[in-house]
């Protein structure tokens, strides 16, 4: 059985992967000028890999089913709630999200911004599955969810699929940033949001499980690392608390670089031994970057 043709959100702010060139589509298969073609996969996602690009780093299955469980549920979205309202820009373009896993953060900024399409990388194929498939409100009148967002598999530290100027405001939400792709991309106008943790996001179960915890120069090296081409324009502080059980840690565990270096029978274990409920704090830092000029 033959999928049917797949019409890819945001499709003019992407370009071909090996000469920048605009891409257009007919039925599954994107190409260029110059002849380069890319067939979406049934899932819906579109293979730009530049040539160069890394695949071997992007998260496992069990670590995006652990995502896609915690963050169905709820606990993270404030965190959601104020990457959204950073985002919310008057420059022209899309939103886009390098590291976007599941997609849950792109769509809520995309859902603050109806009239806005959305394009999340990955390197991981199980991410992409996902967030091929997340529909967002859209602007017009009385219409329900549709795909607003184009997922796509490319490496961000790579030259990244995407127009010159082409972004109206990019996320960084819990992942490394190539501060130079993110500037070229990025429209002038708009705005770079980050979010990263505090050291002492997740303090109850951080040395308990053996989680990795946070540089305490996290914060100056982040400023460091962007400083040359950004200045920051405010930086809201989200500290709230959450109510967890025990399957809720297994997944929060679960989802992160944590679970690549934790044995899940030991960890399992040490979660069993926790009280049935336990309170964790969430900490985290949202800041609004723009392009110097």
């Amino acid at each position: 059985m033959t999928d049917s043709p797949v019409t890819l959100p945001a499709l003019d702010a992407l370009a071909c992967p090996n000469c920048a060139g605009p891409l257009t589509q007919a039925d599954r298969r994107l190409s260029c000028p110059d002849g380069h073609s890319f067939d979406l996969a049934k899932q819906g996602y579109a293979p730009l890999l530049a040539p160069g690009s890394n695949t071997t780093t992007g998260d496992t299955a069990d670590q995006i089913a652990a995502r896609e469980d915690f963050l169905d549920s709820g606990v993270y979205d404030p965190l959601m709630a104020a990457v959204a309202t950073a985002s919310l820009t008057d420059a022209p373009g899309v939103f886009v999200e390098p590291g976007c896993g599941t997609g849950h953060y792109l769509a809520v900024a995309l859902a603050a911004d109806p009239s806005r399409e959305g394009i999340g990388l990955d390197t991981s194929k199980y991410a992409l599955r996902r967030c091929a498939k997340r529909t967002v409100p859209g602007s017009e009148p009385g219409a329900g969810p549709r795909p607003r967002i184009a997922a796509v598999l490319a490496d961000a530290w790579q030259r990244l699929p995407i127009r010159d100027g082409a972004a109206a405001a990019v996320l960084n939400v819990f992942a490394p940033r190539n501060a130079e792709e993110i500037a070229r991309v990025l429209d002038p106008q708009g705005a770079l949001v980050v979010l990263t943790p505090r050291q002492d996001h997740l303090r109850e179960l951080v040395g308990t499980l053996d989680m990795l915890s946070v540089d305490p120069e996290k914060e100056q090296r982040t400023a460091d690392q962007l400083g040359t081409l950004f200045e920051a324009e405010r930086t809201d502080e989200v500290v709230y608390s959450i109510d967890l059980g025990h399957n809720e840690v297994l997944r929060l565990v679960g989802m992160g670089p944590s679970a690549r270096h934790l044995d899940a029978a030991a960890l399992a274990a040490t979660v069993a031994a926790l009280p049935e409920r336990i309170e964790v704090q969430v900490a985290a830092n949202v800041t609004r970057w723009r392009k110097k000029h």
